[in-house]
């Protein structure tokens, strides 16, 4: 129902449009009264700089850019421009974008989200508002997005007629990490489990030896039981889509998901893990591993140095660790990483004219190069850091413009992997697991279509078998097959179908 409300705000948004134009007012350009900088990522005098334009780019993120931000300033001089960012905070980003399209402020440049914005990209490739990437990398020559959209990965945000969206990059980092009590497992004499079964053995120590006391929890869960299926991916090797017998499958609905199930539910049946993992928040299981009643829990990766500082306050004797890699399983030691390719950008190339398009696409070729990539994730060598003896010494403007794990804000409209690396203990050790071995969605909504619309559906049918799997309430064996159909029947045959059509062109 909502997802139909949002369809229809959506076609009177546009309509809204339609009466009042796609208005350009930050597309105004003055001539420049200074040389500009005509070392730009354009071939030489395939692109003009001699107009200043203004550019609205609208983006979420954490925090705002400072007025001096050095990064904008150099972009601007280097591309003779005037580059305006517009910040929101993700959870009121998408409304705000949906107002000023209503309004006719479209801005320049802006991303969608690939979970709740795919219907405000589709209206405006159907009403041809957007620019073609693909035509203006080859029309000037643009070698950053050239190289950029070869990538493998970027086959999904491709229209047959074009490349209308450009999206950002990540590491695929595995979101999550396995913090145990050290101390726990140095009084047993026990090693960090290696697989799936030593890890339940493991748990099961603590409990028979009451290392939390006479409530033992040996393992709880900070994000409740989607951490807890998280451990899936070690037993089907696959992240929510997999293929069989060349064929796209639903990883729940897996042979190999049962298993997963039923180890689950072993380990919640013989009170092995949080008997609230479906209904505890982050602060409750928090509560149960700080005051020493779990010895295991499952977090992610940014909050274990929060984890090891609490608890040392409590209890000075107390030690941590992580378990990386995470157990193997029988599809071996993978973890559920992020995807790679995520929130695209758009350029809104209606009534902006041919200068001032090619003049973004040439800003979004050199923030797309090697060079470009470099700037936005670690700053200025000399403004935001300095090189010693082969490393980077960060300044005080690095920390006010350079987000954790982030980069600056512009950086996650191209590729802010290197950004995801810039971390030091705990984050780096998860993120060099996560390159290796992390498994990352291999399709995202956009492969859905209309089929989308089923997804609450699927999800709502599947957290009721699950639940009653794990716990034990329906016997695994004699009701799979119930559960697959019933699955089918709330959608996922025809989400399937639509993954497998719409994946097709792939390969053109």
């Amino acid at each position: 129902m909502l997802f139909k409300k949002m369809t229809v705000l959506i076609l009177i948004l546009v309509l809204t449009i339609a009466v009042f134009g796609c208005s350009n007012p930050s597309g105004n350009s003055t001539d420049s009264k200074k040389d500009a900088n005509p070392d730009s990522a354009a071939a030489p005098g395939k692109i003009s700089l001699a107009k200043k334009y203004d550019i609205k780019w609208f983006q979420w993120g954490p925090r705002d850019i400072a007025p001096d931000d050095a990064i904008i300033q150099y972009l601007n001089d280097k591309f003779n421009v005037n580059i305006k960012v517009e910040r929101i905070l993700a959870k009121e980003y998408q409304k705000n974008l949906e107002l000023k399209i209503a309004a006719g402020d479209v801005p320049d440049v802006f991303r969608y989200s690939l979970s709740t914005g795919t219907h405000i990209y589709n209206q405006l490739y159907e009403d041809d508002f957007l620019m073609d990437f693909k035509e203006y990398a080859d029309k000037y020559d643009l070698k950053g997005l050239q190289a950029y959209m070869k990538q493998p990965g970027i086959e999904e945000f491709r229209e047959e007629n074009g490349i209308f969206q450009l999206p950002s990059r990540k590491s695929g980092v595995i979101p999550s990490v396995i913090v145990v009590r050290q101390d726990w497992l140095d009084k047993l004499g026990l090693k960090k489990p290696a697989t799936m079964d030593e890890f339940k053995a493991m748990l099961k120590a603590f409990k028979d030896n009451k290392m939390g006391g006479a409530n033992t929890v040996p393992a709880t869960f900070a994000f409740g039981s989607s951490a807890l299926l998280g451990f899936s991916t070690a037993y089907t090797g696959a992240n929510t889509w997999g293929k069989a017998d060349g064929k796209w499958m639903y990883e729940a609905v897996m042979p190999q998901y049962k298993t997963f199930l039923q180890f689950a539910g072993e380990l919640y049946r013989e009170g092995l893990i949080d008997r609230e993992v479906f209904t505890a928040n982050e602060a409750q299981a928090k509560a149960k591993f700080l005051s020493g009643s779990s010895g295991v829990i499952v977090a992610p990766t940014e909050r274990y140095a929060a984890l090891e500082k609490d608890l040392s306050e409590s209890n000075k004797e107390a030690k941590l660790s992580l378990i990386i890699p995470l157990p193997k399983g029988p599809a071996g030691n993978s973890g559920r990483a992020s995807t790679s390719f995520t929130e695209p950008i758009v350029v809104i190339k209606k009534d902006r004219d041919e200068d001032f398009l090619a003049r973004v696409a040439a800003i979004i070729d050199y923030t797309h190069s090697e060079e470009g990539i470099k700037l936005l994730n670690y700053g200025i060598e000399g403004v935001h850091y300095k090189t010693e003896n082969g490393k980077m010494v960060k300044t005080a403007l690095y920390d006010r413009d350079i987000i954790p794990s982030l980069g600056h804000l512009l950086a996650m409209t191209t590729d802010y992997s290197l950004a995801s690396g810039d971390v030091e203990g705990a984050l780096k050790e998860n993120f060099e697991y996560s390159l290796t071995s992390g498994i990352a969605p291999p399709v995202t909504a956009l492969s859905y279509g209309d089929s989308k619309d089923s997804v609450p559906a699927i999800d709502k049918k599947y957290n009721e078998w699950m639940i009653n799997f794990v716990t034990g309430a329906k016997d695994i064996n004699a009701s799979w097959d119930q559960y697959v159909k019933e699955m089918n029947d709330a959608g996922l045959g025809k989400l399937t179908s639509a993954v497998e059509q719409n994946t097709k062109k792939w390969s053109k």
